[in-house]
């Protein structure tokens, strides 16, 4: 069977929440209409950015239903089904399926700390199980383990593990993808490596920030992977790099682009505990880098 070439900004989406902390549907249906409006690619529900970690299975499925009913195929969409807890992940799987949803994301299992045989082992049999394509997530600062070279040797003939995002960390890792794995899509998970990883080939970037800043995001891809002017990609990103710097270093990245989100005039609510919203003094420091960047009207350059 084929499966898809990814491309283009895709957004794992913040999880808006009420005052009461619930779900919030109509504030959830506003996002997904200005992402699609601000021109990105791919939906992805169920990231870390959505802080599924933080939900119910049942919460979990009935935001994934939401999202194939609002988008009503005016975006592709992907769906984060990673878990603690692997059995939910096969259940999330089988789900996804049949809501008509393109693809699959995983990371390792969190906490548990499986080793790298263990991991070819989980991602082999959660593979077997589903047709879906799978977008391999590599974050070892969250999940505590490392999907390196000897792991995706061992999973390299496994036909529906189709990418990877990539947030290790290192550009030299990503470079060793590039020639180890050439079958492998590698899609852009380190931030600040955007515009080095477009110009080697990448085609898709995973990026979180872009739940606040879609249009700057989108046009750093116009530039550099479709005009492939990586002149003006380079002019894109150095006007971003201040903020997106922020977002990786400051240790509040959820909390971050959900306030992010509200600059946009759209509520999204606070983040569930454990984590807290940005005290006053954190907002504005974000509030003048995104004033800052929306001052450049960076996507004027490429449209």
């Amino acid at each position: 069977m084929g499966f898809p070439i990814f491309e283009g900004i895709m957004t794992p989406i913040v999880t808006p929440f009420d005052s009461r902390g619930e779900m919030d549907f109509d504030a959830l249906g506003q996002h997904i209409d200005f992402l699609v409006a601000n021109g990105v690619s791919w939906l992805i529900p169920g990231g870390s950015t959505g802080e599924y970690y933080a939900m119910t299975l049942e919460e979990r499925k009935r935001q994934l239903a939401f999202v194939v009913e609002r988008a009503k195929g005016r975006v592709r969409l992907a769906a984060g089904t990673n878990s603690a807890r692997p059995a939910d992940t096969l259940e999330l799987n089988a789900y996804v399926k049949d809501l008509g949803y393109e693809a699959i994301m995983m990371a390792s299992p969190f906490y548990s700390l499986p080793t790298p045989g263990e991991l070819i082992a989980h991602f082999r049999r959660v593979a077997a199980a589903t047709t879906l394509p799978i977008i391999l997530y590599n974050f070892p600062a969250r999940t505590g383990v490392d999907l390196g070279p000897a792991f995706l040797e061992g999973v390299k003939d496994v036909p529906n593990i189709v990418g990877i995002k990539e947030s290790a960390g290192s550009f030299a890792r990503t470079l060793e993808h590039f020639l180890r794995f050439p079958n492998l899509q590698r899609i852009i998970g380190n931030d600040d490596q955007a515009v080095d990883l477009f110009l080697w080939g990448s085609r898709a970037w995973i990026a979180g920030g872009s739940n606040c800043i879609p249009a700057e995001h989108v046009a750093l891809y116009k530039a550099a992977a479709v005009k492939q002017d990586f002149v003006l990609a380079q002019r894109i990103m150095a006007g971003m790099m201040p903020l997106l710097n922020h977002l990786e270093t400051c240790g509040k990245f959820l909390q971050c682009v959900k306030y992010g989100t509200e600059l946009t005039g759209l509520e999204r609510g606070d983040p569930r505990p454990p984590l807290l919203p940005l005290a006053v003094a954190e907002k504005a420091h974000f509030r003048s880098l995104y004033d800052q960047l929306k001052s450049a009207n960076l996507p004027g350059l490429v449209d």
